[in-house]
């Protein structure tokens, strides 16, 4: 196997920024008519084949196996990434009628989405946590209705009319592939030509937090890439995101390093926060904002009051990571609003803002991980002794987008893996992978088969139940932690026969990692029972 061609650092700042990066994979040219061609028979004469695509058409895992792909994965969720089970082939069949323009821009807009994680839902993340590989085997001018993105979206809250003008084509040569952040806006495009055209999806997952560049880095100090199709200036935003990526313990360094303008009045800049003031005056502000560090701490109050308000996406995000750079200042208002966004929600069950198509957490909760571990002790005291589950829920989920800076909070999480509430535990499973450091392995192995009383009968999505999910979440979990895992070898053998098939993917995945002779043996022997031979159709059945 040829070694990984790794992005620059002039690609990552561009992927951080505006959310997906375009290129093609060295492999001979006829194979993607191979895929192609596969690919027509099957949507043609079968059902899709959903996550099955890949055993179907094999030959993609050439595509999957190159140096480009696999380099741009490792570079951003670093080496020892995971590829999540889910696979998808997105076909546009051939157009009987050539829609007119305006149906094709309404189509278009009407198709703008942010995907699902898993058919339960799972928070954004603002940093690199998820990826997704879209490769395309036909030739995809626009006319044929290639993946359309919308720069910088990665970091919203849903989709505004706004955003869906910006959706841009990525259209290219038969081989195309794109590497998108999971949370990127995107919609299918709207084909006008008579034949198939097909986009097929993988997810890959960060296993473990970047401690450094994992891509050809020459250079660690932030700046903004050569050309920008995001269409606000984040520049705060963008270099947290950065110094996070390149590992670096103090997230706003990049930030520290370049210091408030002293011709910028503090007072000026906060003035500049309120609504009759234009958007990018406003963004701009804040940006300065962010630059005063906590010397900013009188902003805080007009900055909590931008967030969670249905405002501007971009308003929110920028507000999220200067409140972040003000730190220790800005952490008591913070946690009074998750507060009282928990007591709001306490009357609905679930809260409003946990969809099972994607789950949004509070801006305050982003923000508070912003701030890092300045904020630990008041989310642990939220964790303990909020009485309301949402609050409990955007708690647990900033104490694992901290990282291993989390370690002092892992008791208090452990306690929440027994709280009645599957989204509580759904969330503090996730924050644990993440932590990873100082978590006992025996009570998270315990939620590889938890079941509880009400869980079956809670409200299903997609035919999944709350339990697959928390079992998927901890299988997810030890195949983070390789061989830190090896203690529940029997544990994810036993997982390998959930009758969820993302359990038994991840299981499968951790014992691989495990590396002993017993795990080796365990996982082989159910790729062999789970072997499929793609030869065989509807004319040839042996």
């Amino acid at each position: 196997m040829q070694p990984p061609i790794l992005l620059t650092d002039e690609q990552m700042q561009q992927y951080i920024v505006d959310g997906y990066l375009v290129f093609r994979p060295s492999v001979p040219d006829d194979l993607h008519g191979i895929i192609y061609e596969k690919l027509n028979r099957i949507i043609d004469n079968e059902v899709n084949p959903g996550n099955n695509v890949l055993p179907r058409v094999p030959e993609m895992r050439h595509i999957l196996n190159c140096p480009e792909v696999r380099g741009a994965l490792i570079s951003v969720l670093g080496p020892d990434y995971l590829e999540h089970p889910h696979r998808f082939c997105h076909p546009l069949k051939p157009v009987e009628e050539v829609p007119s323009p305006k149906e094709r821009e309404e189509r278009l807009h009407k198709n703008c989405h942010q995907d699902g994680y898993t058919p339960l839902g799972h928070p954004r993340h603002h940093r690199s946590r998820y990826a997704r590989i879209m490769y395309y085997p036909q030739d995809s001018p626009e006319e044929i209705g290639p993946t359309h993105v919308i720069p910088g979206t990665q970091y919203n809250t849903g989709l505004s009319d706004e955003d869906r003008e910006r959706a841009m084509p990525v259209a290219g040569e038969a081989g195309t592939v794109s590497l998108t952040h999971f949370d990127i806006g995107h919609a299918a495009g709207v084909s006008q030509l008579k034949r198939h055209r097909h986009m097929i999806k993988f997810i890959y997952v960060r296993a473990s937090e970047p401690t450094e560049p994992t891509w050809a880095s020459a250079d660690t100090t932030w700046r903004k890439p050569t050309s920008i199709k995001s269409a606000h200036d984040l520049d705060h935003v963008w270099s947290h995101c950065w110094d996070w990526s390149c590992g670096k313990r103090d997230r706003y360094e990049s930030l520290k390093a370049s210091g408030p303008d002293p011709s910028d009045a503090l007072d000026t800049l906060i003035e500049n926060l309120k609504p009759s003031v234009d958007l990018e005056t406003q963004l701009s502000s804040i940006t300065k904002i962010a630059t005063h560090s906590e010397r900013a701490a009188p902003a805080v109050d007009s900055l909590v009051r931008l967030l969670d308000d249905n405002g501007h996406k971009a308003l929110r995000v920028a507000s999220i990571y200067a409140l972040g750079a003000i730190g220790e200042p800005a952490i008591d208002a913070l946690v009074d609003a998750l507060r009282q966004a928990g007591q709001r929600e306490a009357s609905n069950d679930p809260p409003s803002p946990w969809s099972e198509g994607a789950i949004l957490m509070n801006d305050t909760a982003h923000a508070l991980a912003a701030v890092g571990p300045a904020a630990i002790s008041s989310l642990v005291t939220l964790l303990e002794q909020s009485e309301h589950e949402w609050t409990r829920i955007n708690a647990a989920f900033a104490l694992g987008e901290l990282d291993s800076h989390a370690t002092e909070a892992v008791p208090a999480l452990v306690d929440c893996l027994s709280d009645g509430s599957h989204r509580v535990v759904r969330t503090v499973v996730d924050a644990l992978g993440n932590i990873r450091s100082s978590v006992p392995i025996e009570p998270v192995a315990r939620m590889l088969s938890v079941d509880r009383s009400g869980w079956d009968t809670d409200e299903l999505h997609r035919w999944w139940r709350p339990v697959d999910q928390i079992h998927t979440s901890a299988a997810t979990l030890f195949a983070k932690w390789g061989t830190d895992a090896t203690v529940v070898e029997t544990e994810l053998t036993t997982a390998l026969d959930d009758p969820c098939g993302h359990v038994g993917s991840f299981a499968l995945n951790a014992l691989q990692r495990l590396g002993t002779p017993t795990a080796d043996r365990a996982a082989l022997d159910f790729l062999m029972s789970q072997r499929w031979d793609a030869s065989i159709d509807h004319e040839r059945l042996f």
